[in-house]
């Protein structure tokens, strides 16, 4: 997977994959651990950053240690590209472009999301975040406290930087090499995957991720079948010749065609689980099968919860788009799901 220049330091903060693309951990403040943001080298001295991460103190450490040992600084940065709008992918990217003044690089539908998510639209999202979770079941304390959480993420995503629009179907040249645009759906809407088709090699983003399941959740506000989306995109880039996966977390992977397999396979798995519970419980909303899938535990934990709730409503959602399920709201508007009989 890497040559023999493959180094890492005693924190690894970064690995070399090849000659001219290393791998950088950016630390994140939650399960996760870290985003990979890659860095793609040319050969007269500058280079690309591929997802910068979120924007805390922590991450502008790791980024000014690893610069200084690779020898490189912001000013010989000469390009930010963003495969989709998630915080910790986009946060860092208008902090980069104020140190270096390098284009950033986006989708126009993915660069939306951020004026949705933290611009003029915030107000009216978290107010569609609210009538969503509580139309689902989930208890009022723990609305509040997943508003809160995501009020937190504003601060990590400042400055907001200027943006160049990238479309999917075209190719760009970064670190001295052509990369293909491709369209990714489910995840994240707007995101993109660059794909070297010389090398085989493919920055995915979190589209197709080693050992975790991305996440693929409804979207407040929004009435779209985002699982339908999400499998579909998978069987379509899954015609990709592909040698290598550098993917947004975890390591880079070989045998990308198997894992969307696994992937895909995963989701039927789960459909299956949730369609026999919701037949033994005869009714059910999205919170208590929510719980019933990860735990009680998420209580605690609100980011972790928005993302397992959301994805439970996809995955109900999907039943009922497939004819399986019914959807019905009760006499306090609580929407429940029943077999479809």
């Amino acid at each position: 997977m890497s040559d023999n220049r493959d180094l890492r330091n005693s924190a690894k903060r970064f690995t070399y994959i090849t000659s001219s693309v290393i791998q950088v951990r950016v630390p994140v403040p939650f399960s996760l651990k870290w985003i990979n943001s890659y860095l793609l080298l040319e050969k007269n001295g500058t280079y690309t950053i591929i997802d910068p991460g979120l924007r805390t103190l922590e991450a502008e450490q790791v980024w000014e240690e690893t610069l200084q040992e690779l020898s490189l600084t912001w000013r010989n940065c000469s390009a930010i590209v963003v495969t989709h709008q998630h915080p910790d992918h986009y946060g860092l990217a208008g902090y980069v472009q104020q140190h270096c003044d390098a284009p950033v690089y986006m989708t126009r539908e993915s660069k939306a999301y951020t004026d949705k998510l933290w611009g003029t639209g915030q107000a009216q999202f978290e107010r569609d975040m609210e009538k969503l979770l509580v139309a689902h079941g989930t208890p009022i304390e723990i609305v509040e406290a997943i508003l809160a959480n995501m009020q937190g993420f504003v601060a990590k995503v400042e400055p907001q930087p200027v943006v160049e629009y990238i479309e999917a179907g075209q190719t760009i040249r970064l670190g001295d090499r052509q990369w293909l645009l491709i369209h990714t759906e489910g995840h994240a809407y707007g995101g993109i995957m660059l794909y070297d088709s010389l090398t085989k090699q493919l920055l995915c983003g979190d589209q197709v991720l080693p050992r975790i399941t991305p996440h693929v959740g409804v979207v407040a506000g929004e009435d779209r079948p985002v699982l339908s989306q999400f499998l579909a995109n998978l069987q379509q880039i899954s015609k990709l010749d592909v040698k290598l996966v550098l993917p947004g977390h975890r390591e880079p992977f070989e045998g990308y065609s198997e894992r969307i397999t696994a992937i895909i396979q995963h989701h039927k798995r789960r459909l299956a689980s949730i369609l026999q519970y919701v037949q033994e419980q005869r009714a059910v909303d999205s919170f208590t099968c929510c719980e019933w899938l990860f735990g009680k535990h998420l209580r605690e934990q609100p980011h972790n919860m928005r993302f397992a709730l959301t994805e439970t409503i996809a995955h109900l959602d999907h039943l009922q788009e497939k004819g399986l399920l019914q959807k019905k709201n009760d006499c306090e508007g609580l929407i429940r799901y029943i077999i479809n009989e």
